[in-house]
This record gives C-alpha cells, structure tokens and sequence, in this order.
C-alpha cells in the first residue's frame, strides 16, 4: 500500500490520476461524470467535493482519522509536567554581543499558563463543550483548565489544498461568537481553525497552533508528517473506493 500511497499522491499532484475527467480528456471514455453523483469527476470533486461522498460519510471518515492523530498529539502535550511560574519568568542574562535566542522553557506556550488542564476530541460527534458555556457548537477538540479559566478551541478541516484559506474563514467566523462569549465570562480563550489538505499538505495554521501549544522542533516536524500521512492514507483509500456505490471504511483502518 506504501508505494501505492506514494505514487497516487505525486499523480495527484500533477493531475494525471485517470479521473472520469482525465479519462474523458484523453479520449477513453464518453463521459467525464462522476459514477457517485453525476457531476464532472475531477481529482477535487472525488476527493473533496462530492456531495453523495459526503453524505455517505466519506469525508467525515476521513476528518477522523486525522482528527485521532491531532488528539493523541495534543494529549501527550497536555499530560507532560508543566513549569512552574516561577520558572517561566526567571530572567536570563545574555552576554553583550549574543543574540540570546529564547529556548523552549523561555517561550510562552498556551499550557504553560495554566494547570490542570483536561481535553476532549469530537470523535464521532460525541463532543461536549465544556460548562463555561452552554452551545450546540462542537469543536473538534477543545482543551481547557477550570482553576486557571483557560479555554483552547481546535476545529480541523481536511480540504482541497487549494481550498485551505477559505476552510480557515470558514470556520473561524463559525467559532468566533462562541469564543467572544467565553471571553465576556472571565475565560481567556484561543480558537484555532487548522487545515490538513486532503493530499498530505499541511497548511501554516497547523504549525502555528502546534506550537502555540508548546510542541516544537523535531516533535512539531514529527507530528505535521504524521498528520499529513494520515490524510494521505485516508484519500488513497477515498480515490480507491471511488466506483463503489456503496461504501464501507478500510478493515485496517
């Protein structure tokens, strides 16, 4: 399945996976529809845009699986140890000259201001906000300490690549009053719309909320990788499912 993997990601990189719109430009086949749903079958439409995937829980399956990686990162990060106050603001002396890069102990990374803090992922849509606020809504993941009325909001979205952007309005105006009112409640809040593009590629948010969150360096690289990978796994296993009318995740998933 590896080189399989490895292979349909570079196709679809350069678009010359035989999609029924490729087919259909190259002469092989009469029409270019999707067999799902009827409409053109590009490499977007199967793996990001068809709307029958969509209601038969395609994307979703997807959305998990990323999503488990993404918990279990950020949970590991949760559980560690966390300075002190009073190390957090010891003061360092640099020599004159240095440029006295700040280490990881020397940054301010969002679980370093708090304690105690719990999390809860919105793996099959069993999600509950915490009591601060009383909403529908459903972050995928929200991490939050109650003695220190700290409260971080994580929504991932696995799009089209080129459709990153627009998933990272999309879903920061959606949160954004539910963070507002938390606020307005003596919370110190954080909302983090992050996208993982459906073909491997990560988008800046992630990085940038890994490390808000206190994982940096190698773990911060390990873990982009490992999310990427995972979505990649996902859609090899989407474009290879994408004649079946009838649709089933992959035993080994």
């Amino acid at each position: 399945m590896e080189p399989f993997r490895i292979s349909l990601m570079l196709r679809s990189v350069y678009d010359t996976l035989p999609s029924p719109s490729n087919l259909h430009q190259w002469g092989l086949i009469e029409e270019p529809s999707c067999k799902l749903c009827g409409e053109r079958g590009t490499m977007a439409h199967i793996l990001s845009g068809c709307k029958v995937a969509l209601t038969q829980g395609r994307h979703r399956w997807r959305h998990d699986k990323v999503l488990k990686h993404l918990a279990e990162i950020l949970d590991i990060e949760r559980r560690k140890k966390r300075p002190s106050t009073t190390e957090a603001k010891q003061i360092r002396f640099v020599r004159e000259g240095d440029t006295g890069h700040a280490t990881k102990s020397q940054q301010h990374f969002i679980l370093d201001k708090g304690s105690e803090w719990n999390m809860r992922a919105d793996i099959g849509k069993k999600l509950v906000f915490p009591e601060c606020v009383h909403t529908t809504l459903r972050p995928d993941i929200v991490v939050w300490s109650q003695s220190s009325k700290m409260i971080v909001a994580i929504e991932l979205t696995v799009p089209w690549e080129e459709r990153c952007e627009e998933a990272y309005k999309r879903k920061k105006e959606k949160y954004t009053e539910l963070m507002t009112t938390c606020r307005e409640r003596g919370w110190k809040a954080w909302l983090f719309p992050v996208e993982v593009g459906c073909r491997g590629f990560p988008a800046q948010s992630l990085w940038r909320m890994l490390q808000a969150m206190g994982i940096v360096g190698k773990p911060r690289k390990t873990a982009v990788r490992q999310l990427g990978e995972a979505a990649e796994r996902s859609s090899c296993w989407l474009w290879h499912s994408r004649d079946d009318l009838s649709w089933k995740p992959s035993a080994d998933e």
